[in-house]
């Protein structure tokens, strides 16, 4: 069962996302070096997870983005 998350905005940096998930946001940004408070690293999503994001804004994937054969990442536009 995929656990819905309400997050705005989303920032992604040195995860692996290994959970299935239903998140709701406004701006999306993923990759190696997004934030600069936080510590560099890949965002992974994991063999057999579905990982689906609803966003209002805009989406941004950059370098040390990852998904793994078997994971499933969608992004879907939002009017909220």
């Amino acid at each position: 069962m995929k656990k819905t998350i309400f997050i705005a905005p989303l920032v992604l940096q040195k995860v692996d996302l290994n959970e299935s998930q239903y998140v709701i946001a406004s701006d999306v940004i993923a990759g190696r070096y997004v934030d600069g408070d936080r510590t560099n690293g890949d965002v992974i999503v994991k063999n057999g997870v579905e990982y689906e994001i609803e966003a209002s804004g805009t989406v941004t994937l950059e370098d040390g983005f990852n998904v793994e054969k078997g994971a499933t990442f969608a992004v879907y536009p939002s009017c909220f």
